[in-house]
């Protein structure tokens, strides 16, 4: 008997083998029962436990076993992912009926290669797979994996690569896996263009994709590939644009990608149905509504009877939420409904209100800071626990957090925690990722304002993880040497103050007059008197030494010896990012006393404010305006090294360095010479605007205009010039080149090319 079914078993097992253990239950035919079970029994095994399969199957001892029972255990068995065939016998032991499953173990991958792969790293590649190094061997996922580094290969650009897998057997039980990778050549784009658009022009549009066309710094940066991730979210950039300027309607269709017959360069078309742009007619707003109409009306930036922006409702929706939030009502919803109005352009703007709960601040926590203390990150904080909800707060708490510089850009999020049993009280999770806030850079290089140079500093912004800065610098250079050691405690004793100062020493011959050395310290504090805005008191004592006297009228008397001096400053900074601002403005106004014992007197006064905003697309406007005067102290003189100059690439960049001021005729050996002698007054102001040539490389066009002169104030005339340049954001600085032409240069000389180094405001 037991024969007759060991053959059905084996017929069975052969056509599940056949068919893949994918049979539908009809396939079986009518339900058989085979035997009883008396035991069961597993052989083949070599890593995998045996219970590990008897406690997965349904079949046990004492049960009828019937060919849908042993099917569904077949494929129970076969799906672990672990055998490469799975076999089912019947055996007759003692007189018990006993089920055998016979497996074959899959292989262990032993190890992992990558073949063809020059531009992606391995450690890259290794990222991306899921098949691992010592598991169990599964060409299903070995597939997947196939799957994903080529679409990691179209990210990069190498839209025409292939990739493909080998299995290498290294002895029963291991084997070895090789991806093999055809990189071929990055597909570049070669023309983008557009049909339909009759309201924008093409480089308008092109401007506000990430997908570029190949371009003359396309090897620096990296733009001209085309990658399918990216080119997809460009579409959506296209239609928000539009929607931002009115389209309500627009539609953008399904781009047409032409690849040329060498299958190197891609030729992309973009359908563009505009439709009408429409104006907002009417704003209400409905619900639970806590304010006056008059009072929202006024908070958002929509009008009536304006151009409709999709970008100036999301900002309403942000302002209008924080609003109830500001009054505690955590879960504040605020839902807008726009109504075209049929036969006319125009659009009715709705929004409706759903206050929620008032909650109040539970717990705050800080996550991810390694080494910064909590202290420095909480005392940024707006928001305090138990304090009620304020939507403006927590906002404000986390550019203040990205402020410090101490996170990874985007990396602090702050997350809302509902309390179990608690509806009315939200926990904050503050995560950030820390960055490398210790810098060494050194650099070298050729200035026309300082000849060959050399920059080194070794600086920690987040010194042992309190905030502070402790910083060395030196700068050497064919007419300039300078070192200055810096330390600055943000929050002296856990208090608002700043506290900090500088030791420095310095040699000057840039001058034509003469050449002079300095050396010193200053000590200075600072606090806090509105938001955004610091009063800062530096004391600094400085002794000065003329060397190298070519001007007669030059009194080394009035020029060397010390100086101590106290300087008040007020400042205001809210520039959106203090190294690269694109938004924004920063004001300082400032007076130094030089009289504090020491060998000279004067009083000095400054003033100096920048603004910053963007233009269309990338496109951003720089301005500067500076005004700065010395007066005479009981009526002695101001030394030259403390007078106005301009000139040169700092701000007059039409002009040579110290062409701007007033200046005395000295006749020596029957030779005459020009020298500036400096002024009392100076004033100058500078407008730039700047955008990305290629942003991933840091580089950047500029075209300028700078205004300005230094004399008596009652003699002011206007020296202008214009030009162009070119600035590189390196790891050694800004490096910036530009070319300014005078408009009223009066020696006559014509435009002055300049290279230096740092940003100019």
């Amino acid at each position: 008997m037991h024969k007759g079914v060991f053959l059905f078993l084996t017929l069975l097992v052969g056509l599940l083998g056949l068919c893949g253990y994918s049979w539908a239950q009809g396939e079986l035919g009518p339900k058989r029962n085979l035997f009883t079970i008396g035991a069961i029994d597993v052989v083949g095994l070599k890593r995998v436990e045996k219970e590990a399969i008897l406690e997965k199957i349904s079949a046990s001892p004492s049960m009828v076993l019937d060919n849908y029972l042993l099917k569904k255990d077949l494929n129970t068995i076969y799906e672990l992912k672990y055998f490469e065939s799975v076999e089912a016998h019947h055996e007759k032991r003692d007189g018990q009926n006993v089920l055998i499953f016979k497996v074959v173990e899959k292989p262990v991958i032993s190890s992992i290669s990558f073949e063809g792969n020059s531009a992606v790293s391995v450690q890259d590649l290794e990222g991306k797979i899921k098949t691992k190094q010592f598991t169990i061997l599964d060409v299903n996922t070995l597939k997947a994996d196939v799957k994903e580094v080529l679409k990691h290969y179209e990210e990069k650009g190498f839209y025409l690569a292939d990739v493909s897998y080998t299995v290498k057997e290294i002895d029963g039980e291991n084997v070895e896996v090789v991806f093999n990778i055809m990189e071929l050549d990055k597909v570049r784009i070669k023309k983008i263009a557009f049909l339909g658009n009759t309201a924008f022009e093409d480089n308008e549009l092109k401007g506000i994709m990430e997908t570029r066309e190949e371009g003359l710094f396309s090897f620096m940066s990296g733009s001209g590939n085309f990658q399918e991730f990216n080119f997809q979210t460009d579409i959506e950039r296209i239609r928000y644009f539009y929607r931002t300027k009115g389209h309500l309607q627009v539609n953008v269709a399904t781009p047409e990608i032409t690849v040329s017959e060498d299958r190197k360069w891609v030729f992309i078309t973009i359908r563009v149905l505009e439709g009408p742009r429409f104006s907002v007619r009417n704003i209400s707003f409905q619900g639970e509504l806590l304010f006056p109409e008059e009072e929202l009306r006024e908070k958002i930036e929509l009008r009536t009877d304006e151009t409709y922006s999709e970008e100036l409702l999301r900002r309403d929706i942000q302002k209008l939420t924080e609003m109830y939030q500001d009054e505690g009502h955590a879960f504040a919803n605020v839902l807008r409904t726009l109504q075209i109005v049929p036969g006319e352009n125009k659009v009715d703007v709705e929004f409706s209100f759903e206050k929620g709960k008032i909650a109040h601040f539970g717990k705050i926590r800080v996550i991810g800071n390694t080494k910064t203390r909590d202290k420095v990150i909480r005392r940024e904080l707006k928001i305090r626990e138990g304090a009620k909800y304020s939507g403006t707060a927590l906002r404000e708490s986390r550019e203040n957090i990205n402020r410090l510089g101490f996170f990874e850009p985007g990396s602090v999020i702050i997350n809302t925690i509902t309390p179990e049993g608690r509806d009315d009280v939200l926990d904050i999770e503050i995560s950030v990722k820390e960055r490398n806030t210790g810098q060494i850079s050194l650099g070298a290089g050729y200035s026309t304002a300082t000849q060959g140079f050399f920059q080194g500093s070794i600086a920690q912004n987040n010194f042992r993880g309190l905030g502070q800065n402790l910083a060395f610098s030196v700068s050497l250079s064919g007419v300039d040497q300078t070192f200055n050691l810096g330390f600055t405690e943000p929050y002296f004793n856990d208090t608002k103050w700043t506290v900090g100062g500088d030791i420095f020493r310095t040699s000057n011959s840039a001058f034509e007059s003469f050449d002079y050395k300095r050396r010193g310290f200053n000590l200075r504090a600072g606090h806090p008197i509105f938001e955004y805005t610091r009063l800062f008191v530096t004391y600094k004592l400085e002794d000065t030494e003329l060397d190298g006297i070519e001007d007669p009228t030059v009194e080394p008397e009035l020029e060397n010896g010390l100086a101590s001096s106290i300087r008040t400053s007020l400042v205001r900074d809210k520039r959106n990012n203090s190294f690269e601002p694109t938004a924004g403005h920063f004001f300082s106004l400032a007076t130094e006393y030089a009289g504090l014992g020491g060998d000279k007197r004067w009083w000095r006064h400054e003033g100096d404010a920048r603004y910053y905003r963007g233009l269309v697309g990338d496109f951003v406007l720089r301005s500067r305006f500076y005004i700065g005067s010395i007066n005479k102290i009981g009526g002695r003189s101001i030394p030259r090294t403390e007078r106005f100059y301009l000139g040169g690439a700092r701000n007059m960049r039409g002009f040579d360095y110290e062409a701007i001021g007033p200046t005395r005729r000295v006749v020596q050996n029957g030779r005459e010479y020009v020298f500036n002698e400096g002024g009392l007054f100076s004033t100058f102001a500078q407008l730039e605007v700047e955008h990305p040539l290629a942003q991933e490389a840091g580089l950047k066009w500029v075209v300028f205009s700078d205004i300005g002169d230094v004399g008596p104030f009652d003699e002011f005339k206007a020296y202008i010039d214009y030009g162009v340049g070119l600035r590189w954001f390196s790891p050694i600085g800004v490096l910036r080149f530009e070319y300014g032409i005078p408009m009223n240069n009066k020696d006559g000389s014509g435009g002055q090319f300049h290279f230096d180094i740092g940003q100019l405001f």
